[in-house]
């Protein structure tokens, strides 16, 4: 047998081996992916629609015809088929579970198998009823996949884990409307959230309790934010400068705190600015800047500056930008 027809055999020996060795790794995997799903849904229950506490809010955005999500989570259906769940076209990994509006309740364990998957990139749960679940430290195991995280108004209580910052890849962050503030995230961390994740877009805490005094220095190192909604969340001290830099900023939320002092003059040179809502805070914007908000925003639609301190008098006719839909100014020093 000539030495080229040797190499030949071998090289075909070695094909067929690889391949086969690729095949049982992908089965091998997606069984695992499959029996990791599986086992999420058994420490879960479907909620029945008259006691759905969230109905009316999903039923808003889906309609009145929805069903339990998790309906057709079995065996005989290949879990890329399955209700809410995504895989990547091209390897078959979990790469999206979206279970917002599933009619789903239960308990997130700290050993839940949701953790297993290791490529998920999004995961939403938001408007179900997790009730005294909480967000386990097993939320570090995504750290290099996740890109969005979705919990809000689902029941989340007690404190968010430190490695919430360290999921470095996140976009997209909500953990909002977790039962009127048991959802608590300790100072540290939050301002390692502003300062770990540079990639962030999206970030809405509204209702989680953060309590605290926020530093005149408060470094955010994302500039790619568009969204910022820290209502409600027990923020104290001066109005930082910082958060008024972000170019990018389309939507900013600091209604219901406790900051104080004067709003910086860069709020009215935020180009893309499209709703600020300031309302409900011991602090005051001057006149001028004022005037600069309601005339040259270009694309300012909801301006939300109730129980705010601004201090003049309105004339009879008010120059507004034709942006502008939405003024409040109730209970407003004037």
């Amino acid at each position: 047998m000539s030495n080229s027809i040797l190499l030949l055999f071998f090289l075909s020996l070695f094909f067929i081996s690889s391949t086969t060795y690729s095949i049982n790794t992908t089965h091998k995997f997606f069984v695992q992916q499959t029996q990791a799903l599986l086992h999420f849904k058994q420490n879960l229950t479907s909620i029945n629609d008259a006691l759905f506490e969230y109905d009316s809010t999903c039923k808003n955005w889906l309609g009145s015809g929805y069903n339990p999500i998790m309906m057709n989570w079995n065996t005989g259906i290949d879990c890329c088929e399955w209700s809410g769940v995504t895989c990547d076209p091209s390897t078959g990994d979990v790469i999206g579970l979206d279970l917002s509006c599933g009619m789903v309740k239960g308990t997130i364990h700290p050993n839940s198998t949701i953790f297993h998957l290791p490529r998920l990139q999004r995961l939403n749960l938001a408007y179900n009823s997790f009730t005294h679940s909480q967000l386990p430290p097993a939320i570090d195991m995504l750290s290099n996949s996740l890109t969005h995280l979705n919990i809000s108004s689902c029941g989340f209580t007690g404190q968010v884990p430190t490695y919430i910052s360290h999921l470095h890849k996140l976009v997209s962050l909500d953990l909002s409307w977790n039962g009127n503030g048991k959802l608590n995230l300790e100072p540290h961390v939050f301002i390692n959230l502003l300062q770990n994740l540079i990639v962030m877009k999206e970030l809405s805490l509204s209702e989680v309790n953060i309590s605290a005094v926020l530093p005149s220095n408060l470094n955010i190192s994302s500039s790619s934010l568009k969204f910022l909604n820290l209502g409600s969340t027990g923020l104290q001290g001066n109005m930082p400068r910082s958060i008024f830099t972000l170019q990018s900023l389309e939507t900013l939320d600091l209604w219901v705190n406790s900051l104080t002092g004067h709003i910086p003059s860069e709020v009215s040179l935020l180009p893309n600015l499209v709703s600020l809502d300031l309302s409900r805070n011991g602090i005051y914007l001057e006149p001028h800047i004022f005037r600069s908000l309601l005339i040259n925003s270009t694309f300012l639609r909801d301006l939300w500056l109730g129980e705010v301190n601004i201090g003049i008098v309105l004339p009879t006719y008010l120059n507004i930008s034709s942006s502008l839909r939405l003024l409040d100014l109730s209970s407003t020093s004037l």
